[in-house]
């Protein structure tokens, strides 16, 4: 006998109820049973309660009784999915299909329901995109995290074990076969055709993993035979730099079309090394040389580089100062915003790199603002280029508060993404303009966009966006969502 049928079956005045099959991602569930005796009350509410912990978890219920004949049970569990748009001729949205996508779409994961994250998945901590595939950072319950890829992986950059996918697979990076059992994955970054891993384990030196082409030197490892692929997962060597040959503590990882920086725990201050392209200047003194194929020093007048944003040409550093330091190109004016904003006028919060623009926030009195500069050839300056001007402010309607706290910013290959909160407290609100020719703005359509609108509206009052990301032709949001349903009687 089942538990509904035990249930029924000890009380005679009681309403026959049938126990609704709960969603896997549930995430607000709400009952309301009758009963006309106090001990079928308490039954009820045992066996319920015993049947939604079986099936959910991080699972809170709460009881509430209105009388001795009336209660409703509540449960709440929390429901997370990962939604894509834009190019995917290699798969690189996960989403199942070689379609771009003009909408945002839930993606799927293999050997996992489709349009689910993997079970037991608490957060989504970063994705890196590269020109057609894509990792995922997942943190499972426990803290246990999780590579998956999906996309163009015929050069390795998504490891050895698959070539190509539409859907999220594993990615198995072999740490118990190369006695690294007991890391775990610290940051996620990617290159044009390129992956990187920063591995951590208490205790021991950082590891810098690279895989995936090396056409500019992109693996890190000192160039390769031309004639022979990349192929395998390599580990990027630092011994060659004094600091760094007895340990390594990595604070961050970031990348270009063509070009990384790492930003390195040292003394007195960090220190950042970077290779790949650097023709331009944008990895500082190295501008002599087409490209580095190891880790090398960049030579900054500032410490303490709170987060750098790198275009294709050039690179623009934000110090704990609030002070902008600019590197490489200026053909296109994407270094002049950089330089027209000073301190002593602005607060700089915030910056993004699109290919050949820069983006700064800035809280201005009560609210903050955006400015920009570059190259505006799918008005992805999100301003009407006047003749003359270089650097504009990007002017949002009166329907996006820009009073709460500065906006997180990203920057895909030529158009940009605002992840606001209002000070109201609601939800947060997707805003973007700029290139759209493959949908990656998700607005049902493939036309450009000169000025920022909303992107994304939640279906069902509840659902929220938790966090966004930005890659070449692509956009990512994180949305935790909602449901209700009622028990059947």
């Amino acid at each position: 006998m089942s538990r509904a049928e035990a249930a029924t079956a000890n009380s005679d005045d009681a309403n026959p109820v049938q126990l609704l099959q709960i969603p896997p991602r549930v995430l607000r569930y709400e009952l309301e049973v009758y009963q006309s005796q106090v001990f079928c009350k308490t039954l009820y509410w045992s066996i319920l309660a015993n049947y939604l912990l079986e099936r959910s978890t991080d699972l809170f219920i709460q009881f509430t009784a209105y009388s001795p004949t009336v209660f409703r049970i509540m449960a709440s569990t929390s429901s997370l999915s990962l939604l894509s748009s834009g190019s995917n001729a290699q798969g690189q949205l996960g989403n199942g299909t070689l379609d771009d996508s003009h909408m945002f779409q839930k993606c799927s994961f293999l050997d996992h329901p489709p349009h689910t994250l993997p079970s037991g998945t608490s957060s989504v901590v970063d994705i890196a995109a590269g020109a057609n595939h894509t990792l995922v950072l997942l943190e499972i319950n426990g803290g246990t995290r999780e590579l998956w890829g999906c996309g163009d992986g015929r050069k390795g950059q998504l490891g050895q074990a698959w070539r190509q996918s539409s859907l999220f697979r594993r990615v198995n990076l072999g740490l118990n076969d190369a006695d690294l059992e007991g890391y775990r994955i610290k940051f996620i970054s990617a290159t044009w055709e390129t992956s990187y891993v920063v591995l951590s384990c208490e205790g021991h030196s950082d590891i810098v993993l690279s895989m995936g082409s090396d056409d500019f030197g992109d693996l890190g490892i000192g160039g390769l035979n031309k004639n022979r692929a990349a192929e395998g997962i390599h580990v990027v060597r630092f011994h060659h730099i004094p600091e760094f040959s007895e340990g390594l503590d990595v604070l961050g990882i970031y990348s270009g079309q063509r070009h990384v920086i790492l930003c390195l725990n040292a003394t007195p201050s960090p220190i950042l090394v970077g290779w790949g392209t650097c023709r331009h200047g944008q990895l500082g003194d190295l501008a002599v040389k087409p490209s580095a194929s190891t880790p090398q020093i960049i030579s900054v007048p500032s410490s303490n580089i709170a987060s750098p944003s790198l275009g294709i040409h050039h690179t623009v550093l934000l110090n704990d100062s609030r002070e902008l330091i600019c590197l490489g190109s200026n053909r296109k004016g994407q270094l002049e915003v950089a330089k027209a904003l000073t301190t002593d006028e602005y607060k700089i919060q915030s910056i993004g790199c699109t290919w050949n623009g820069t983006y700064v926030v800035v809280q201005d009195k009560a609210q903050w603002t955006v400015f920009s500069s570059g190259s505006n050839s799918h008005h992805q300056l999100g301003w009407k280029s006047n003749e003359g001007a270089v650097v504009g402010q990007i002017y949002f309607t009166a329907a996006l508060d820009r009073r709460g706290v500065p906006p997180k910013i990203v920057c895909g290959s030529e158009h940009v993404l605002i992840l606001s909160t209002p000070s109201s407290g609601k939800r947060a609100e997707l805003w973007g303009w700029g290139w759209n020719e493959h949908g990656n703005l998700g607005l049902g359509h493939t036309e450009d966009v000169p000025v920022p609108i909303e992107l994304w509206t939640a279906p069902k009052t509840g659902d929220k966006i938790l966090d966004v990301w930005a890659g070449m032709g692509t956009s990512w949001i994180c949305v935790e969502e909602t449901f209700q349903g009622d028990l059947e009687k």
